[in-house]
């Protein structure tokens, strides 16, 4: 069933909803004058592409960028080597949150293991991005294959893969907490919970 077409507009009393504003972008999108960040090229800029693994679980044995590097027109090749090694410290985040910058610096460019396929493994910074691509193809990795964990079921299970071999999980604030491979558990209290809902 069609829905009429031939309906009176409604008139509303608001400036935005229900009504059919002129785009200000519009006319340069659809000319497609409009300029997005892609189309901006500045003298000397450099362009960046990244190699990312095809594994989602994963020991990395060796990189080898020497090739990359020697390719005309690249100016930096990176891995995670070339990091800076953060230990584990917990800092605000904001709204009450908190976030683990060994987590974030591990994410930003895999170190020894990738833990995801797409974790990035090595950066290339060359004077276009052909070159760029081509220097990634370049990069010789050997990996170690190990076992994924694919979903939240498998990963507290007793004696599933674990992924971060250096880390405690469950025993950031309580040591005596028996702790799951992949998962971190936290209780908190405050005040009598049963007597509490018995006055509700």
């Amino acid at each position: 069933m069609n829905a009429p077409t031939n309906l009176p507009p409604v008139k509303t009393d608001f400036s935005v909803l229900g009504e059919t504003p002129i785009r200000k972008d519009g006319y340069e999108k659809v000319t497609g004058a409009a300029k997005f960040g892609d189309d901006i090229h500045l003298p000397g800029m450099l362009h960046g592409k990244m190699l990312r693994s095809p594994h989602p679980h994963a020991r990395i044995k060796s990189i080898d960028t020497s090739k990359a590097a020697a390719l005309k027109g690249v100016h930096a090749v990176i891995t995670g080597a070339d990091m800076p090694k953060l230990n584990m410290s917990v800092v605000a985040a904001g709204e009450g949150g908190e976030v683990n910058m060994q987590d974030i610096a591990d994410n930003c460019i895999a170190r020894d293991k990738v833990f995801y396929d797409g974790h990035v493994v090595a950066a290339v910074a060359a004077d276009n991005p052909h070159i760029a691509e081509a220097a990634c193809q370049l990069i010789d990795v050997e990996y170690e294959m190990l076992p994924p964990v694919l979903n939240v079921h498998d990963a507290v299970k007793e004696g599933a893969t674990v992924l971060h071999e250096d880390y405690t999980p469950g025993a950031f604030l309580f040591p005596t907490q028996k702790a799951l491979p992949n998962a971190g558990r936290l209780f908190l209290e405050h005040g009598d919970v049963d007597a509490t809902f018995e006055q509700c």
